[in-house]
């Protein structure tokens, strides 16, 4: 396929796209197919522009042998090569009307959202049309003075604006003075024969009735719900369709276990359409999946998928006429799914293909309208200057002279006509060598920034680091850093939104440290610094801080905490999820093994039951046997002993399951005969799950341990026996956990010198004596397997924490809970200390001893029950 260059003028079209038609998803890729063919269809070439580098490391350079750009050129199309967003202006030589649509293009949350989907490099004399642009999910607070001031003017630069949700035409109007119309969706302006001409040309042909599946965020718990549509509809087998934006290894996990699954051989958007098309229903957490379920007209149930705008499911189906009648969710059980009538082969698209007729004829007459040259129009309305200088008006601008000083003769400053030029020479040591501008003037602590730079800087370092300084003292504080490995050398404006942490600092100023190879430095065009003010006053000030700066200093820090907990959480899931990580085994053992064990409680017994638990169970007995491991492991004789009573159970009902019994090998199947009976299974509820541990008063009464819990921090010299915390953390093992993981852990301290160092850091047991003992409990991310359970190691630890307590005080032993909030600082510190694995999050410490029964401890009043039972009739 011949790509077009920039600067050829032979290549005219009248009509130019830019939109995220190279995107690996076929949400992305059938939407600009839409558009792109629609608008041939009406008589007009079309030019897709690739995306644009150079605004930040959102903005990426695509692979050419990706799906969406081999499907770009079996369909024939005409596309630029990517380039930089500088020299996008030369695209005006080439096309008469500049077209952005559909996809979320104009949400300021997505970082690939820049000034290009405004079409801000159009010429006066070229025409700007958006068809089906999307400002994301309903709510205005994601659009900043600054944004709105900046695209204000460019949207209401715009010929014809339209958009594919109601609350679009409040948001274009109410915001950014701009008029919009309402449209659908760009795959509903083709019909069903094209799609199902595109499905002709597939590589693979399903047969037979089956239910076709696409998730592209896929789950256990979506998993499920499938499978109970599957056996209500009364179908014998699922397609499994995958998120071709590398989601085939997440389906391939999902589905291993399940016989009746197929998953389908490749991805491409034919295959895509062609599983759709033969399939006789469709259950989906896509919104275009969704779509497509409708123009084929395929009865279909859809999971609304919040992590990827909920408002579009809900905006999309009541266009339809559906309202929520499809809707199923993660949380549906078979009995749910049975219960529900819109589940069902039957379904009516009478309104829906009403909708899609009139709204493809009305929009393709809009569309029409908006590339036809001889139709004038705007899309500006009467308070579209009210709005932009309502924007602006919160917002303070200034730019600096850029004249550049240096503590090092190793930085040369040339400053000619279009800005400054800084130059680093070659040294072995640039650390501490700085160069800087002065600000209009110093900041105020607590206000917030935006300082923009517009510059091309020359590095072979990945990122640049800008700061700002205090010349009195010399120190200074990062803002922020530009990320400049794919763009070195090339003309880029970075912005850095920022809170003024302390007095003095009035300098822009950057290192020599991040400036490296040949060429190294920065040609410097504009730096100007922009005040961001609240949109409503704020309260008055409290002579410390002010509401705004404690509000915006929680949040600052929340949202840290909130990306560390993220990243350690990912980093454990793909740990447990790796088919090498024996923490993962284990936890999926317990996972399978007790799903089991709850089918053998039920008193209406329902012989066979096991087909998704099962085959998890086999296949990670038979992983751990295959790689060696100890096969007395407590977990792999529990879960052996729970398959030995599955299988005598169903024994007893003369019910064959000899298709499970041949999941497991030889080898398991030898372990699971040689289990150890009553290690797993059910039993009466009477019964001790395991012989209690012998206390030093085993009469006393559960009252007397629970009322008589108390906070010592002051113990006496008596030698503690470890053996007592050891049966207090027996106790504690009774307590519930999700699905038996038992994720808890206690680390013991009992060196005078580390329980010191560890209080010094915790900061909560000043003024007392060190306890003889300190504990650590903390929870293992890995014994946790779904997202969803993102909650859950602190809820198991919590449960496991109280009955530590209560068993340490069962066992006469004193303690003293004491809380581990703290940021990542005093967490690392704490492990510098001693050794935690970094999967494991702080539950909390215990200080430990033996203890003077007369010593004093707080009151600790309790309020009323009824202030916190809330009854609900």
């Amino acid at each position: 396929m011949r790509k077009f260059p920039l600067v050829d003028p032979k290549n005219k079209y009248d009509v130019a796209v830019l939109g995220w038609w190279y995107g690996k998803n076929y949400g992305s890729i059938l939407t600009y197919y839409g558009l792109n063919r629609a608008i041939e269809n009406l008589g007009r070439s079309v030019l897709m522009v690739h995306e644009p580098l150079g605004y930040n490391g959102f903005r990426v350079r695509w692979p050419d042998d990706i799906l969406s750009m081999d499907f770009a050129r079996r369909t024939g199309y005409q596309y630029t090569e990517q380039m930089h967003y500088s020299q996008l202006g030369k695209l005006n030589e080439l096309a008469d009307t500049f077209v952005v649509g559909s996809d979320q293009l104009w949400n300021p949350l997505i970082g690939r959202v820049n000034d290009d989907l405004f079409l801000d490099f159009v010429a006066p004399d070229r025409s700007r049309v958006a068809y089906g642009t999307s400002f994301g999910n309903r709510g205005t607070e994601k659009f900043k003075p600054e944004f709105i001031a900046k695209h204000a003017q460019n949207l209401q630069k715009f010929k014809a604006i339209s958009v594919r949700e109601n609350y679009g035409i409040d948001t274009a109007r109410n915001i950014f003075g701009a008029k919009a119309d309402l449209v659908v969706d760009p795959v509903f302006l083709l019909d069903q024969n094209h799609y199902s001409e595109l499905a002709a040309k597939a590589t693979i042909s399903p047969e037979g009735k089956y239910m076709a599946v696409f998730f592209l965020d896929p789950t256990p718990e979506k998993k499920s719900t499938a499978l109970a549509i599957l056996e209500k509809t009364g179908l014998e087998k699922i397609l499994v369709i995958c998120n071709p934006d590398e989601g085939r290894t997440a389906a391939q996990e999902i589905w291993a276990d399940e016989p009746r699954a197929e998953i389908i051989e490749s991805d491409s958007p034919e295959n895509f359409l062609r599983g759709y098309k033969d399939s006789s229903y469709v259950v989906t957490d896509s919104f275009h999946g969704t779509a497509f379920s409708v123009i084929f007209e395929k009865p279909f149930s859809s999971i609304y998928n919040n992590k990827r705008g909920a408002d579009r499911f809900k905006n999309l189906l009541s266009s339809l006429g559906f309202g929520d009648t499809r809707r199923v969710y993660e949380s549906d059980t078979a009995e749910t799914i049975n219960a529900n009538d819109n589940v069902s082969l039957d379904i009516d698209f009478t309104k829906a293909r009403n909708y899609i007729e009139n709204g493809r004829k009305t929009s393709l007459e809009w569309l029409n309208a908006a590339l036809d040259p001889a139709v004038k129009s705007s899309a500006a309305l009467e308070n579209g200057k009210a709005v932009i200088d309502a924007a602006s008006a919160s917002l303070q601008s200034h730019t600096l002279d850029l004249d550049f000083s240096a503590n090092s003769d190793i930085w040369a400053i040339t400053k000619g006509k279009d800005g400054v030029s800084l130059s680093v020479g070659k040294d072995k040591d640039l650390r501490g060598k700085h160069v800087w501008t002065d600000l209009p003037e110093p900041l105020t602590p607590g206000s917030r920034k935006r300082l923009k730079i517009q510059w091309a800087p020359t590095t072979k370092t990945k990122s640049i680091n800008v700061h700002l300084r205090n010349p009195q003292s010399g120190t200074f504080k990062v803002i922020g850093k530009a990320e400049v490995a794919e763009t070195s050398g090339s003309l880029r404006t970075d912005e850095f939104e920022f809170s003024v942490a302390e007095a003095g600092l009035s300098q822009v100023m950057l290192g020599a440290l991040h400036f490296t190879g040949p060429q190294a430095g920065a040609q410097v065009h504009e730096i100007s610094i922009t005040d961001i003010k609240p949109k409503a006053p704020a309260a008055p000030a409290a002579p410390a801080k002010s509401n705004d700066d404690i509000v915006e200093g929680f949040s600052k820090q929340a949202r840290r905490l909130a990306l560390h907990d993220f990243e350690s959480q990912v980093r454990s899931f793909s740990r447990g999820r790796s088919a090498d990580s024996v923490t993962g085994i284990r936890a999926r053992m317990f996972f399978h093994a007790h799903a089991i064990e709850k089918g053998l409680t039920h008193s209406n017994f329902r012989p066979g039951f096991g087909r998704v638990a099962i085959p998890g169970l086999a296949k990670e007995m038979n992983a751990w046997i295959t790689r060696g491991l100890d096969t007395n492991d407590t977990i792999v004789q529990s879960s052996a002993s729970v398959m030995k009573a599955y299988f005598a159970r169903n024994e007893e009902t003369n019910t064959d399951v000899s298709h499970f019994r041949n999941l497991f090998s030889a080898q398991a199947l030898e372990v699971i005969a040689n289990g150890r009976v009553g290690e797993g299974g059910a039993f009466p509820a009477a019964n001790h799950r395991e012989d209690p541990v012998e206390t030093p008063n085993d009469d006393r009464a559960f009252m007397d341990v629970m009322y008589g819990r108390r906070s010592v921090r002051e113990f006496v010299d008596t030698p503690v026996d470890d053996a007592a915390i050891s049966a207090a953390v027996q106790i504690a093992m009774q307590s519930p956990s999700v699905c038996s993981r038992q994720g808890a852990r206690v680390h013991q301290f009992d060196d005078p010198e580390t329980i010191k160092q560890l209080l010094e850091v915790q900061g909560g047991f000043f003024g007392f004596k060190a306890p003889p003992r300190l504990l650590l409990v903390t929870a293992d991310l890995d014994a946790f397997l779904f997202a969803p359970e993102r909650n859950q190691p602190f809820v198991d630890g919590g449960l496991f924490m109280m009955s530590l307590l209560l068993g340490l005080t069962q066992m006469e032993l004193g303690s003293c809970l004491l809380n581990t909030a703290m940021g990542v600082e005093k967490e690392q510190k704490i492990r510098n200390i001693v050794d935690i694995p970094e999967n494991e999050v702080f539950i909390a410490f215990v200080a430990v001893g033996n203890f003077d029964k007369n010593v004093l401890v707080p009151r600790s009043k309790r309020v009323e029950s009824d202030s916190i039972l809330k009854r609900h009739a």
